[in-house]
């Protein structure tokens, strides 16, 4: 769940990704470009974002946690509750409350519900955490994304939006 890394510098030139065109049908140069801006601006971002929780002393994955939990009206929520809202596996979650609950941003309280479970519940030391984190993450956010206006930001998550819709998607042949 940690920061997403992109790490191709030498970026194909149009004149490269032409002759592959023409040597591999279905390539779209107009689609392989954008893909790979969208990949190399998410990668630069999510670098960003990953030192800026590091000098708090969490990671983006320990972020989601606390923000999924902050959301809600008690601060709680069960742990596979919390991994299908972060979509990781139990054992990432496992490991992710595991570290929270060590460095105190979050406790376990019994779930009234379930007997044998227990709910993730936001400890004061985790609120008090995201109120010192998010007035800094916010405004550092509206600087990442400075270069654009209103109108481009609502079209840029508009355009987001859209290809999210069509995921996951895999056209791989399938073997016999």
């Amino acid at each position: 769940m940690e920061g997403f890394k992109f790490s191709l510098r030498d970026l194909p030139q149009r004149e490269i990704l032409n002759k592959y065109s023409k040597q591999f049908s279905g390539l779209n140069i107009n689609a392989v470009e954008s893909c790979i801006a969208l990949l190399r601006t998410a990668s630069e971002i999510s670098e960003v974002y990953d030192k800026h929780f590091a000098t708090y002393g969490i990671s983006e994955g320990k972020f989601t946690i606390l923000m999924l939990l902050y959301r809600q009206s008690d601060y709680q929520l069960s742990p596979v509750s919390l991994s299908i809202k972060a979509e990781v596996t139990k054992a990432t979650m496992t490991g992710l409350i595991s570290g929270l609950e060590n460095q105190g941003f979050i406790e376990k309280a019994p779930n009234p519900n379930d007997r044998r479970g227990y709910l993730v519940r936001l400890s004061p030391k985790g609120l008090d955490l995201l109120e010192r984190i998010l007035p800094v993450h916010y405004s550092m956010t509206a600087k990442l994304m400075s270069s654009l206006d209103e109108t481009q930001l609502k079209e840029l998550t508009s355009l987001l939006n859209i290809l999210t819709k069509n995921f996951p998607i895999t056209n791989e042949p399938k073997e016999e």
